[in-house]
Order: C-alpha cells, then sequence, then structure tokens
C-alpha cells in the first residue's frame, strides 16, 4: 500500500457492525445515489434521439437553441449523415459516447488530489444544475455541456463500491452486481416517466430528471460517513516519496487497456438500444399492447425489466455455481457472457425476416433480444467492473475504473456512425454488424484469457 497522500486509503472499510443485508452501509448510500443519477441519465438519454428529431423537424425551435449550429457541425464532421434519423442517430450517439469518456478526465484529476468524496459532490451538483438548464429548450446545447462535465467528476461513484472490500473479498463481484442493480431499477422507471411526460411537454420530463438528482444529491451528502476515509489534499509540510508502479502493475495496467477495446466491440448491441433500436423499432414493432399504444422508448423500461431479472438470476446463478462446483475465474464468466451477447441481434434479423411488413413485428422478438442481450450484459459489464476494481493498482484505482468505463465510449462512437448508417444499408446486414461485433469480441477474450490467468494468479502485497 502507498503512502502518497493524494491517494485514496481504501483500505478503510466500513466496520462490521455498520453492515446491511451482508454488505456495509456505505453501499447502500452509492446505491441510493447511482440509482438516482440513473433515474435522471436514463430518462434523458431514452428520449434523446426522439427529442433531437422533434427539434430538426421544427427549423424555428432549431435556431433558436444556443450553440446548436456547433454541436451540429462537430456531429458532421465525426458522421455526415444525411437525413433527419441519420441525424438524430449520430448526434445522439456522440453524446452518449463523450458521456462515457468524461470519467475518465474527472477521475483523473480525482486520483490526483481532489478525492472522490469531493468530485462526486461537485459532478452531482453540476448535474443538476443542467438538467435544470434542459428544461429551456434554448438552453439545452449549455445544458449538455454542464452534463458532460458533471458526469465527469460524479464518475467515482463506482471506484468508491470497490473501496469498501479488501481486494480478495469475495462480496467485490456481488457488490458490483447490487450496485447495478440500482441502475437497472431506476432505469425502469425513468424512461416510462419520461417518455409519458414528453408526449405532454418536453420540459416536464426534464423537470423529473431535475428532481431525481436533488434525491441523489441528498442522499449522498447524509450517507458519506459511511463511505471509506480518504486523504485528499497532499499536505505541502511533508515530504512523501511516492511508490512507482511494479512490473506486473504495469503489466496489468497494459492488460486491463487492452481489453477495454475488446469490451467496446462486445458492448455495440446493448448500446445501440438507445440509439438505432429506437428509430428501428419505431418503423417494425407492434407497439400496441391491450389495446394501447406505447411510445417507442418504453423499450428502454422493458430491457431495464428484463435485465434486473437476468441480472439477479446471473447473480444468483454464479453463487450456487461457485459455492457447488468452485470458484470461477472473472475472466472465463466475461467470456460466456460475450459470447451469450453475440446471439441477441440474430433475433431481431429473425424477426424482421418473418414479419417484414412495417409496424408488425411482435414484441416477443423483442424480448428475446433483450433477454438474450442482458444475460450476456450480466456477467460482462459488473463481473468486468469488479475486475478492474480488484487488480488496478491502488494509487490509480479511479483512473483506472473510470478506463473501464471508456469501452462504452468507443461503443458509442461505433453505434453512432451505424445509427447514421440507418436506411442506408439492409436492416440484415445493420443487425449482423452488431452480432459480428460481439463475436470478435469474444474471439479476442479467448485469445486473452491465458494472459490474464498468468496476469492475475496472485495479488501483490
Amino acid at each position: 500500500m502507498t503512502d502518497d497522500p493524494a491517494n485514496i486509503l481504501s483500505n478503510n472499510k466500513s466496520e462490521p457492525t455498520s453492515n446491511i443485508l451482508g454488505h456495509p452501509k456505505g453501499l447502500w448510500v452509492l446505491f441510493w445515489t447511482e440509482g438516482w443519477l440513473s433515474f435522471a441519465q436514463y430518462g434523458m438519454l431514452s428520449i434523446l434521439v426522439l427529442y433531437l428529431k422533434d427539434i430538426f423537424q421544427h427549423p424555428e425551435r432549431a435556431q433558436k437553441i444556443i450553440g446548436l449550429p456547433s454541436l451540429l457541425a462537430i456531429n458532421h464532421s465525426f458522421y455526415a449523415p444525411k437525413g433527419l434519423d441519420a441525424t438524430a442517430g449520430s448526434l445522439s450517439g456522440l453524446i452518449m459516447a463523450v458521456i462515457f469518456a468524461a470519467p475518465f478526465i474527472g477521475s483523473f484529476i480525482t486520483d490526483r488530489g481532489l478525492g472522490r468524496t469531493r468530485s462526486t459532490i461537485i459532478g452531482i451538483s453540476l448535474l443538476t444544475i443542467s438538467f435544470g438548464l434542459m428544461e429551456e429548450e434554448t438552453c439545452f446545447v449549455l445544458a449538455l455541456w454542464l452534463f458532460l462535465a458533471g458526469v465527469g467528476f460524479s464518475g467515482s461513484l463506482k471506484a468508491q463500491v470497490g473501496a469498501l472490500y479488501d481486494l480478495e473479498d469475495r462480496r467485490r463481484s456481488d457488490a458490483y452486481q447490487l450496485y447495478s442493480q440500482s441502475i437497472q431499477i431506476m432505469a425502469i422507471i425513468s424512461p416510462l416517466l419520461c417518455a409519458f411526460l414528453g408526449t405532454i411537454a418536453w420540459r416536464w420530463a426534464f423537470m423529473a430528471t431535475t428532481c431525481g438528482m436533488i434525491m441523489g444529491l441528498a442522499g449522498y451528502l447524509m450517507g458519506r460517513t459511511y463511505l471509506p476515509i480518504e486523504i485528499s489534499f497532499p499536505d505541502p509540510t511533508k515530504t512523501i516519496q511516492a511508490r512507482s508502479c511494479s512490473k506486473l502493475e504495469k503489466q496489468r495496467i497494459f492488460f486491463l487497456l487492452w481489453i477495454v477495446g475488446l469490451f467496446a466491440l462486445g458492448i455495440l448491441p446493448n448500446q445501440e438500444i438507445m440509439d438505432g433500436y429506437l428509430l428501428w423499432g419505431e418503423e417494425h414493432y407492434q407497439l400496441t399492447v391491450l389495446g394501447i399504444t406505447c411510445p417507442v422508448s418504453t423499450l428502454v423500461s422493458l430491457d431495464s425489466v428484463i435485465s434486473m431479472i437476468t441480472g439477479f438470476l446471473v447473480l444468483w446463478f454464479w453463487r450456487w455455481y461457485d459455492y457447488r462446483y468452485g470458484v470461477v475465474r472473472d475472466m472465463t464468466k466475461i467470456i460466456i457472457g460475450s459470447a451469450i451477447a453475440t446471439i441477441g441481434p440474430l433475433f431481431l434479423i429473425a424477426g424482421e425476416y418473418v414479419q417484414p411488413a412495417p409496424h408488425q413485428i411482435s414484441l416477443w422478438w423483442g424480448v428475446a433480444f433483450h433477454t438474450i442481450n442482458d444475460i450476456g450484459c450480466g456477467m460482462t459489464f459488473p463481473i468486468g467492473m469488479a475486475l478492474f476494481s480488484r487488480y488496478a493498482p491502488e494509487r490509480h484505482n479511479t483512473t483506472l475504473i473510470s478506463c473501464f468505463t471508456l469501452h462504452i465510449f468507443l461503443g458509442n462512437l461505433m453505434v453512432g456512425k451505424l445509427a447514421g448508417m440507418l436506411h442506408q444499408i439492409p436492416d440484415i446486414i445493420f443487425w449482423s454488424l452488431h452480432s459480428g461485433a460481439a463475436l470478435l469480441s469474444t474471439v479476442g477474450l479467448i485469445a486473452s484469457s491465458r494472459i490474464s490467468s498468468r496476469l492475475f494468479a496472485v495479488v501483490p502485497s
């Protein structure tokens, strides 16, 4: 353990008496906080591509938005989209990509003295302000920039989860599974609520996300005493020699960065759900259920319901399997999950083949896609996060955990490009590209498995 005062002292764990349901109280503080952040973020993202399309259909509104021409110019330089759907889809993908890159910058500052708690408070405060500004359409682009800054600083939450546990604590992977469920729960409620409010007025939807951020900030401020003790800014009166990374730690860092790229390919089917998939679903799905026509953004809530169920099933399965047959390595679980995720888009191809007419594909094809996709993600995302948390060197822990989310940044960059190709290429090729990318990721993970066995065989003292 390094004595660098700029480092977060994550070995200051909660006392056993503070445990709830076998986990430290701090986990439930972070569960609450992340839940409300997800409520706001998923609520906004679930309507983003539809909101942008609505704006572009009304040029008189678009002209009043401060900074929109510059944002569109940036988007055009990346994707050169053609048509309203392509512009809305590519811009939505670009925004989502930057959202998942921003935590890397914030965590870099956090690891160099700001501290996780301060960073998170700054981030949540900026997010609250940004969602408030989104209620005024002319300020939407300005709100987006504040939103990205807020996301950057609030990325420290994920690192705080790992800091509650010892490196070899079996509960660490379980904690990230539970932590991820807070996201799933709110990702069910928020898109439904925001979709309904958006049909009345977009500002009502953004008002709901603002209220969610206020709840998250209040909970974090009241519960931060249960989080790991940290030393933030270095004491200028003391001179302490910082310990450099060992050879093994450097190898682990390079390996973790390598699999970020593999994860980026594997995440494409999942990340498309809030972008081109919604535009595709609006045209192809039969969205009338029990006589009620549902907004297409409710597909995000459907995905979250299935994801929550499959997440608990995956957690239960690996607990049962590890107890009965012995602990399975994290990399093995990730490879299995990645392989499963390759199958999901094939159900969309099959659905369109069976029911090619517009608005005729049964939602059961969508349920099959979401189920397979979410089982795969339930094995890759939280377990991958736990892998990064366990093996990232302590003095760079927050930065490297944020590096893990860079795979979503890279994935969304590709999703933005693919969404811009919607209607430009046949749908069967469109979804085959997603499945093929996940397959390529699986092959890469299998090839890297032997290296991971060597690098993660022992934990340095």
